[in-house]
Parts: C-alpha cells; sequence; structure tokens
C-alpha cells in the first residue's frame, strides 16, 4: 500500500492525503474526506489502514465508497468470507502473504494513554516520537481525537451505553479512570477544538501539525 501511495503522489504530487486506522476512524470524518477535492481541483487520497477492526467498518464500506471521486487505498488483515465478496464488487484486491517484522513495534496508544493520564511531558514526547517515525499528522489527530473522544464517553455513559458504541470493555474501565482527571465541559469543548482545527486543515486555513502543537501544550 505504501508503495502504491508513493506512485499516485508522484503522479499527483497536489493530492491531500488522509489516513484513518481503527483509532482514527470517525465515519463523518471519513465520509467528509471522501468527497473533499484539493484546491487545484484534482483528486485527493483517502487511506483505510484495518478499519474493519471497528464496529462501523464493514457497514462504512458498504455505503460510504461508491460515488467518491477520490483515490481509496485499503488495507485489511481480515475480511470476513460473507463481506469479501461485496468487497471485490467495490475494489480491486491483491492479497499479500504476512511478512515477519524483527522492529519492535510502536505503541499506537501511548499518546492517548499519556493524554489520558494527563502527563502532559510524557504526551510530549509520544508526539515527538510519531513525528520522527514520520506518520502523517491525520493519523495523529485520529489518535488525540479517539483518546478525548474515549475520555468524554467513560465520563458520561454507563457502561453498557459505552459498549454498546463500540468501546471494548478494557477501554472503558481505563479510561473512566482516566477520565477523573478532566471536567466533562472540559472535554466537549477539546473535542469541539479538534474537530474545528481538523475542517480548517482540510480547507487550508490552518497547518495540522502547528495546530496539534498548540492544542497539547495547553493540556
Amino acid at each position: 500500500m505504501n508503495a502504491a501511495l508513493a506512485e499516485l503522489l508522484q503522479q499527483n504530487p497536489d493530492a491531500l492525503v488522509t489516513h484513518f486506522n481503527d483509532l482514527s476512524f470517525d465515519p463523518t470524518l471519513a465520509g467528509e474526506a471522501l468527497v473533499s477535492q484539493n484546491l487545484f481541483g484534482s483528486g485527493n487520497i483517502v487511506v483505510f489502514d484495518g478499519i474493519l477492526d471497528t464496529p462501523l467498518g464493514e457497514d462504512f464500506y458498504k455505503t460510504m465508497l461508491s460515488g467518491t471521486q477520490n483515490t481509496v487505498l485499503i488495507r485489511e488483515s481480515e475480511v470476513s468470507k460473507e463481506f469479501l465478496p461485496e468487497f471485490k464488487k467495490m475494489a480491486e484486491i491483491m492479497d499479500f502473504a504476512p511478512v515477519k517484522k524483527f522492529k519492535k513495534p510502536e505503541n499506537s496508544f501511548a499518546i492517548a494513554d499519556a493524554i489520558g493520564a494527563r502527563d502532559k511531558k510524557m504526551t510530549w514526547v509520544e508526539f515527538e516520537k510519531t513525528r520522527r517515525r514520520g506518520a502523517a499528522m491525520e493519523e495523529v489527530h485520529g489518535t488525540i481525537f479517539w483518546a478525548f473522544k474515549s475520555l468524554y464517553i467513560a465520563a458520561t455513559s454507563s457502561k453498557e451505553e459505552a459498549l454498546l458504541s463500540g468501546m471494548k470493555d478494557y477501554t472503558y474501565r481505563t479510561y473512566l479512570n482516566f477520565s477523573k482527571k478532566y471536567l466533562v465541559p472540559e472535554l466537549k469543548t477539546k473535542l469541539g477544538e479538534l474537530k474545528e482545527m481538523y475542517h480548517l486543515a482540510h480547507r487550508g486555513e490552518c497547518d495540522l501539525e502547528a495546530e496539534l502543537e498548540l492544542f497539547l501544550l495547553k493540556l
């Protein structure tokens, strides 16, 4: 997928690339990315990486992919036998055997957990780590948004309501404890700030990386 993405960017260097993974996936933001066009009038590129691990992933693929004028790249490690025929109608399928990885994988939850613990220093350290490994700022934004959304759900919902929304039991218990470090109105405000900066960045009205820096410095 990375090779395909690099080739697409060579052909269309003005394309805006938006990444969604199982942590950063939000159906509303993803739907907006599928219809957005860049300032130069050419199509953008939307990358979905493992969103079938989320409760809404399969339904999103079924209902939102058709009709987009943008290029979509998808990587999924497991597709159910029932859904695979539907998938083949939507996209060109390429199957790759697993490759052994000897490098210790990055902990995608590290920055989210640092935010949950309201550890400003550790949050900044994890943010710098994501920059050094070249993570897309959309991906980083998605992880930060997921952290605050999890804190808000844990603080305002019963366990049964949280699990019905797709939150895992371990996540609920962990972020319920974390949520005691924040006030509910504060969490709501921060979610609003994150949504606003995302929309401004996609309209070219701000730099997402700079906005995330300022946001985390105020944590």
